[in-house]
C-alpha cells in the first residue's frame, strides 16, 4: 500500500490500528504462553509431586485456571486475526483445533475420575486424558514457535519462548522419569518382600 496517498486522518486510523494490533499481538502470546508452556504443564507436574488430600480436585483447580488464561488469549488471538486477514495461516488453523482439544480434554478428565471412583479401576479414558494431554501440549509448544515466526517477532522472543519451553520440558520430564522410577523401586521391593517371605517359610525338622 502506498501511504503517500492516504489522506492524513486515514493514516492516522491506521497507525492507532496497527498499534493497537500490536498491543492485542502481544497479550495474545503472553497469555497463551502462560497457559500452555507454563500453566498446564506445571499443573501436572504438582499432581505427581503433590502427596495431599484431594489433588485430583486442586488438579482440576489449577487446570481450570489456566483453561480462563487459555480462553483469554485465544479471543485476542482470533481479534488480531480477523483485522490481519490471517484467518487461514497455518498457526491459526492449528490453534484453534488445539483449542478445541484442550476445552474436551477435562471433560474426559472427569469421566475418568467418575469411572475409577464408582469401579476402581482406570479404563481407556485415562489414557486419551494423559496421553492425549502430552501430544496437545507438544503441538501447543510448536505452535507458539509458529506464532513467533507469523509475528515476526525479534531474537529476544525466541529466545525468550526457547528458554521457558526448554525449562519446563526438562522439568516435566524429570518429574516423568522419577515417577518411573518410584513404581520400579516399589515394584522391586515387593518382589524382594516376596522373596523373603517364602525363604523363611516353615522349615521342616528332620
Amino acid at each position: 500500500m502506498d501511504y503517500s496517498t492516504l489522506n492524513p486522518e486515514t493514516l492516522r486510523a491506521l497507525t492507532a490500528l496497527y498499534a493497537k494490533m500490536s498491543k492485542v499481538r502481544t497479550a495474545h502470546a503472553v497469555l497463551m504462553s502462560l497457559a500452555v508452556v507454563f500453566w498446564f504443564p506445571l499443573g501436572v507436574v504438582l499432581l505427581r509431586l503433590l502427596k495431599v488430600k484431594n489433588t485430583v480436585r486442586w488438579h482440576a483447580i489449577w487446570q481450570s485456571f489456566g483453561l480462563v488464561l487459555l480462553i483469554a488469549g485465544f479471543g485476542l488471538g482470533c481479534w488480531v486475526s480477523r483485522k490481519a486477514g490471517s484467518s487461514m495461516e497455518s498457526h491459526v488453523i492449528l490453534g484453534t483445533i488445539l483449542f478445541v482439544l484442550f476445552l474436551i480434554m477435562p471433560i474426559i478428565g472427569s469421566f475418568h475420575h467418575r469411572s475409577f471412583v464408582s469401579k476402581g479401576t482406570r479404563d481407556y479414558k485415562r489414557h486419551i486424558h494423559v496421553w492425549g494431554g502430552r501430544i496437545i501440549l507438544v503441538l501447543g509448544f510448536i505452535n507458539g514457535g509458529t506464532g513467533l515466526k507469523l509475528s515476526e517477532a525479534g531474537n529476544a522472543g525466541y529466545i525468550t519462548y526457547g528458554v521457558l519451553s526448554g525449562i519446563i520440558g526438562v522439568l516435566y520430564v524429570g518429574v516423568w522419569y522419577l515417577k518411573v522410577r518410584r513404581a520400579q523401586t516399589a515394584i522391586a521391593g515387593e518382589e524382594t518382600e516376596l522373596r523373603e517371605s517364602a525363604n523363611e517359610g516353615p522349615q521342616i525338622s528332620k
